[in-house]
């Protein structure tokens, strides 16, 4: 049973973040809301998470960030790279994240799905504007 809901996570971010990571998470809720096909609030004790997921049709539902009342992002690109068999999705995928965040997403560099801190993810707000435009594509990929 989850124990976060959208009030609580926002509530708990506002007070333990700063005001820009703060306003970062609102962007990514409301974008999620208008854009998710399901939103999972987490049941945790020591810190929220809030998981925008999309419906495949032939994956099922499928994470594809995690976001956290404690300042921090998750990108599911390897649990991604485990459920979706097409390997196009998931190189647009990657590519798109390195070149928003020049880091290295390859397989072998990047091993397993970690959480990273929101406020060295996302410095302007074209940064952000672009991850979610990077989802949303990813999203509509998956639907197809």
């Amino acid at each position: 049973m989850a124990k976060w809901d959208k009030k609580t996570f926002i509530s708990k971010t506002k007070s333990d973040c700063l005001s820009h990571v703060s306003m970062i998470t609102m962007d990514l809720i409301k974008f999620a809301e208008h854009n998710a096909d399901q939103i999972v609030w987490g049941s945790g004790d020591q810190y929220g998470t809030m998981v925008f997921k999309c419906k495949s049709h032939d994956y099922g539902f499928l994470p594809l960030f995690y976001i956290t009342t404690n300042g921090r992002i998750k990108f599911s690109i390897n649990f991604l790279r485990s459920k979706v068999n097409q390997s196009e999705i998931i190189r647009d995928f990657q590519l798109k994240l390195e070149s928003s965040f020049l880091m290295d997403f390859d397989s072998s560099d990047y091993p397993s799905d970690i959480y990273h801190h929101l406020e060295d993810m996302f410095t302007m707000r074209s940064e952000v504007n672009k991850f979610i435009s990077t989802i949303q594509s990813l999203s509509a990929r998956l639907h197809q």
